[in-house]
Order: C-alpha cells, then sequence, then structure tokens
C-alpha cells in the first residue's frame, strides 16, 4: 500500500494493471491486487483430499447403484451420502496412495432391515448364485413386498452390476452371469432391500463369496 498525492488527478478510484486506487482520509492510496493465494495444507489436509478424491471417483464407477441406495439419505445428493458414509472405509498412507477396504464399503443406507442373501460362484458356468432365506414383516422396517437387490463391482474395470433378487417374503435362488471381460479374483458383492416404491433402503451387506 502506498500514498500520494496527485493535483492533476484529484480523488482517484480506479484500477490500473495490477494497482487498485482509492481515496481515504484525505489521501489517495494505490494497493496492489492478490490475484491468488497459495495455502500450505497440512498432512491432515491432504489426507482427507485423498480420501475425498478416491470416494468421488468410486461413486462415479459407482453411479447407478448409488443413485439407487442412498436415495433420501441427507440434504444433498447421493454422490454425497455416499462419500460422506464411507470415509471410514479408506485408508492414506505417508505418500498419501489411498486403499479402499471394500468389505466396509456401504452401497447404499437406510433404516430398512437388511436381507438374508449369501452367494456362491461357479467357476465352470462363470454364473453367480444369490440364495435368499423368506423374511416376516416388522412393522416401519421391513415389508414383505421389499425389493431386494445384489450388488458386483468389478475394482479392475470399474464396473458394476445391479441384481434384481426375489422380494423379502419369497426365499429361493437367483443366479447371474460373470460379465465379459471380468475377472472373478476382483469382484466385491453386496446387497441391500429397498422398500417399495423405492424411498427407504437397508444399509448394504458385504458378501463373502463362497
Amino acid at each position: 500500500m502506498a500514498k500520494f498525492n496527485s493535483y492533476l488527478l484529484g480523488k482517484v478510484t480506479k484500477s490500473v494493471g495490477n494497482v487498485t486506487m482509492c481515496y481515504m482520509n484525505k489521501q489517495n492510496i494505490a494497493r496492489a491486487k492478490i490475484f491468488s493465494r497459495k495455502d500450505n495444507p497440512t498432512p491432515e489436509v491432504l489426507t482427507q483430499r485423498a480420501k475425498m478424491k478416491a470416494l468421488i471417483e468410486l461413486s462415479r464407477w459407482l453411479l447407478p447403484v448409488v443413485q439407487k441406495g442412498f436415495r433420501g439419505i441427507g440434504s444433498g445428493t447421493t454422490s454425497n451420502a455416499f462419500v460422506s458414509l464411507n470415509m471410514g472405509c479408506v485408508s492414506v498412507d505417508e505418500d498419501y496412495a489411498v486403499t479402499v477396504d471394500y468389505a466396509r464399503m456401504l452401497v447404499a443406507a437406510g433404516i430398512r432391515n437388511t436381507p438374508k442373501v449369501s452367494v456362491t460362484y461357479d467357476s465352470d458356468a462363470s454364473k453367480y448364485a444369490f440364495v435368499q432365506e423368506a423374511e416376516e414383516a416388522e412393522e416401519g422396517y421391513a415389508a414383505g413386498d421389499d425389493l431386494v437387490y445384489a450388488v458386483l463391482y468389478e475394482t479392475e474395470v470399474q464396473r458394476a452390476r445391479l441384481v434384481a433378487l426375489r422380494v423379502r417374503g419369497e426365499g429361493g435362488s437367483t443366479s447371474y452371469a460373470l460379465p465379459e471381460n471380468w475377472s472373478a479374483e476382483n469382484v466385491k458383492a453386496y446387497c441391500f432391500a429397498m422398500k417399495k416404491g423405492g424411498k427407504v433402503c437397508s444399509n448394504s451387506v458385504s458378501l463373502t463369496v463362497g
């Protein structure tokens, strides 16, 4: 900041290049504009940024699942809800490399009861078999016509499949073929339930593939 007097210019209030001039306390004052400000983030900030970046990218690959599984959660978008609720399943090392604990990751969230589903994989037929146990209704938390879904996510090709299973009140088995170009070794499996009408879900459950 610099003070100056100018009989020719009088009271100056304008900008020239990177200098802004104004008139204060009966004096002309020139100030340099501040175009940018570089911060000096702490390790905690960098860790948080790495987690956020990884989860935002993951939410994009899982978008069709996230849009269904996080509907009605929080006041923001379904993707924001996914990121917020999964911060705890992401770890960052000293080089800010990210590791996702897929067993803890939620692909759906809500107060509905989680469904009872198990899954096996037949490597000869390249098919998954989802076996579902029939459940009774519970007022406010479960209904016989609740929709039940399985989710398959291939971590290397970064693609997901949403598999419609039977309604909650019906037991049985549903098969699903391994998608083309997928490797079974990289597939993570989940399931969740949704109230008929699609407004309330259960938390998802990570499935161990047998």
